[in-house]
């Protein structure tokens, strides 16, 4: 009998919590057969997003539970919360296409009056000028960007990371 069929992807740069649970292999520097770690293969997983923690970002009221990450492409998938009353404070416009489905509040762009309630899909255009942004009440987010999030680093973020 020949050796038992995996189920891998093939080598892959992910990150996020679900990369980081579905890593096959050593988590440290180096992965099983000597792979670097940002080039390890990935099985299937599944992670309950309750179990995850809020980790903050440098604009106040702003949230994230990072779902998985392409850090080749840029393309992510997050959990992002608004505090009531925090927001993106000026136009901008993304790298990628953005797209959100609201989960939880109230979320307004406040320029053009547009707010996702529960059950609202969104869909922002890359490059579409958008914003700025305001949480009526706590909000939870389902985002996903097919690429990098900003062409460059919006000054309302002090750390590059939280631009990714």
């Amino acid at each position: 009998m020949g050796a038992e069929p995996q189920n891998v992807s093939e080598p892959s740069a992910y990150s996020g919590e679900a990369a980081e649970r579905a890593r096959v292999g050593a988590p440290a520097a180096v992965a099983a057969g000597g792979e670097p770690a940002a080039l390890a293969r990935f099985h299937e997983i599944l992670v309950q997003t309750g179990d995850l923690k809020w980790l903050d970002k440098t604009l106040a009221g702003l949230s994230q539970k990072m779902l998985w990450r392409d850090d080749d492409s840029g393309a992510s998938i997050a959990l992002v919360r608004f505090l009531a009353g925090a927001g993106v404070p000026s136009v901008h416009a993304h790298a990628s296409n953005q797209f959100m489905f609201c989960l939880q509040g109230r979320y307004t762009y406040t320029a053009t009056g547009l707010t996702l309630t529960p059950g609202s899909f969104y869909w922002n255009p890359k490059g579409c000028l958008h914003g700025p942004t305001r949480a009526e009440e706590d909000s939870i987010l389902l985002e996903v960007y097919d690429g990098p999030h900003y062409p460059t680093q919006p000054d309302w973020y002090d750390s590059p990371e939280d631009a990714r």
